[in-house]
């Protein structure tokens, strides 16, 4: 049924006598390929013209962009960008200095003498409920 619908009833009778799918595939298919009659299955009929956008897909001030952000929370507020990098230079500056004072602080109780290098590692994930989590870990 698939085949006849889409390949069309001729194809049929010819397959069956073939021996292998390499023969059905280099004689048969590329024979009807040739033809165009499955690919006039495929074609666009009435569906208009296809339009296409060549900017960066995570410009967040493009009206198509904010509506699949908000889609099923219309009320919900984008940020724009200038807005996310200056918070994030704010919160790194602060964490910084906290980090300096949690590490000068703790120097003392340390009974390990070390050189000074420290491995950071990072990771950030979304929770079902859309929360954005970051955690951060320090070890000697």
């Amino acid at each position: 049924k698939h085949l006849k619908g889409c390949w069309g009833p001729e194809v049929l009778p010819a397959t069956d006598s073939v021996k292998d799918a390499n023969q059905v595939c280099n004689n048969i298919v590329g024979s009807i390929l040739c033809t165009g009659s499955i690919t006039v299955e495929f074609k666009r009929k009435g569906k208009g013209k296809v339009v296409y956008s060549h900017q960066k897909h995570t410009h967040t001030e493009m009206r198509h962009f904010q509506s699949l952000m908000k889609t099923g929370r219309p009320g919900y507020y984008i940020l724009s960008p200038l807005t996310v990098s200056r918070d994030v230079k704010l919160v790194f500056a602060c964490t910084r200095q906290r980090v300096a004072k949690m590490l000068q602080a703790s120097e003392p109780y340390i009974n390990i003498e070390h050189t000074g290098m420290l491995s950071f590692t990072m990771d950030a994930w979304t929770s079902p409920n859309h929360c954005v989590f970051v955690a951060f870990s320090v070890h000697l």
